[in-house]
């Protein structure tokens, strides 16, 4: 019995630490995105609706004027701007320069956001802070 005992609490402790830990999720928090060709009202729309069935996406604001797609995400998401870049090219537009502000951990150079499996290299800016940061940085 002693050893029933044992595997059970091993489980339950298990489990335990299984509950404790949080799942990590990726974490860009804002996306300021210009597009090219993006200068028509009714193709705004289209984009912004598109956009906005993403999964994690909180609100899409467009400015016409900038070509612009200012994109806020909600906490704890698992978007990639991947997605976002393919989404765009599925409208038949072309996604440009970014400015993304998202949580991450640096890796040298890099910039890792959580939980995305999505890098950039930063360069210079590159920090050797162990836990996450909040970051903005321009994408090319």
């Amino acid at each position: 019995m002693t050893s029933f005992w044992n595997s059970a609490l091993r489980g339950v402790a298990l489990a335990g630490l299984l509950l404790a830990v949080e799942p990590v999720h990726a974490e860009y928090l804002r996306i300021q995105l210009r597009v090219y060709g993006l200068d028509c009202e009714l193709c705004a729309r289209g984009v912004s609706a598109s956009i906005e069935r993403l999964p994690g996406v909180k609100s899409v604001e467009v400015s016409l004027k900038k070509g612009m797609l200012d994109i806020a995400l909600a906490p704890g998401n698992t978007f990639k701007m991947s997605d976002l870049r393919k989404r765009i090219r599925q409208n038949g537009f072309r996604s440009m320069e970014a400015k993304v502000t998202a949580v991450g951990r640096f890796s040298g150079s890099k910039f890792e956001v959580l939980g995305s499996g999505e890098s950039y290299d930063l360069g210079s800016q590159a920090s050797n802070a162990v836990t996450p940061v909040e970051m903005t940085f321009d994408v090319h």
